[in-house]
Parts: C-alpha cells; structure tokens; sequence
C-alpha cells in the first residue's frame, strides 16, 4: 500500500489539491457575493482559486520551489496561460456539447453530462500542462 501510494503521490496531491481550490472558489465565492454580487464575486473566486492552485501545485505537487524569482514568474505566467485558456474551453465546450444535444441531466442539473465531460477534459490538460510544461524538471543526465 505504502508503495502504491508512493507512486502515485503526485496525483494523489494534484486531487487533494484540487478539491482545496474547489473549496477555496466556492468560499471566496460565498464571502463576497452580497457586497460585490454575482460576476464579481465569482471572478474573486476563480482568482483566488488560480492563485491557491498555483502554489500548492508549485510546492507541494510538483515541488519545483525555491528556483529564483525569474523562474517563479516564467511559471506564474504559464500557469495562468493554461488555466485562461482551459477557463474558455469550460464555457465554450459545455455551450458547444449542449448545443449538440449532450443535454442531459446529470445529478440533477441541467446541462451536467456536458459540464462533467468538459470538466475531466480540463483537468487532464490542465494536469498533463503543469507537469510537462509549466511544472517540467530539467534532470542532468549521469
């Protein structure tokens, strides 16, 4: 067990993770919707939600740490790059799938089997980008 979990570690923490920036999306959501209302706040959530990802995916998941300043930014950059573009596949790819009929309910809401095949499709590019080419370690060769 302790070798199974040892070997997937990095996932296992990208999972952990990404339920905290969830919850970190929907809190900051709820604390300022009554005095920003709803696209504020929403857009206060989704940034405070990056920037959480962000760090515990660059200390924690990937641990790439402590590579100076100029390396901090580079991957902050990218980072928000990917998570930009994965932001417009969300809402341009549950529009689209609706659009073509994928409209069934899916636990309850409107839409969802849409939302929930968009949704794992962000989350496996935006985990394959941050490990390959945000997060990506240089390792000298012996």
């Amino acid at each position: 067990m302790r070798d199974l979990l040892h070997k997937n570690r990095e996932f296992l923490l990208y999972a952990l993770f990404g339920v905290g920036t969830i919850t970190a999306d929907v809190g900051l959501y709820t604390l300022f919707v009554d005095r920003v209302g709803i696209p504020g706040a929403n857009a206060i959530g989704w940034t405070g939600a990056v920037l959480f990802a962000f760090l515990t995916n660059k200390y924690f998941v990937f641990r790439t740490g402590g590579r100076g300043a100029a390396r901090f930014v580079m991957e902050m950059v990218a980072f928000l790059g990917v998570r930009l573009v994965s932001f417009l596949l969300e809402v341009q790819g549950v529009a689209f799938l609706v659009r073509r009929g994928v409209s069934s309910p899916f636990f309850g809401i409107t839409g969802g089997t849409a939302k929930a095949i968009v949704t794992v499709l962000v989350i496996i590019i935006n985990y394959i980008s941050s490990k390959f080419f945000i997060f990506r370690i240089r390792r000298k060769h012996a």
